[in-house]
């Protein structure tokens, strides 16, 4: 009977070290995820700001060729 009780805290003892690992991990990737969400909409601003520049580039190049 003490043997099946120290195998049973054994596995219990066990179990709570994994959760605790699983719980740290879980906290680590969401961070990370709010990190990753954050540069990705940065990128997207980044983005449409150099679309804008561009767009605003190519219509200059067509009223100079046009006025040529």
């Amino acid at each position: 009977m003490e043997e099946l009780l120290k195998h049973l805290e054994n596995n219990v003892r066990s179990l709570r070290h994994e959760y605790e690992l699983l719980k740290h991990e879980n906290l680590n990737l969401r961070q990370r995820k709010s990190v990753l969400i954050r540069e990705k909409e940065l990128l997207i601003a980044k983005n449409k700001l150099a679309i804008t520049q561009i767009e605003k580039m190519v219509s200059r190049l067509k009223s100079l060729e046009v006025s040529s």
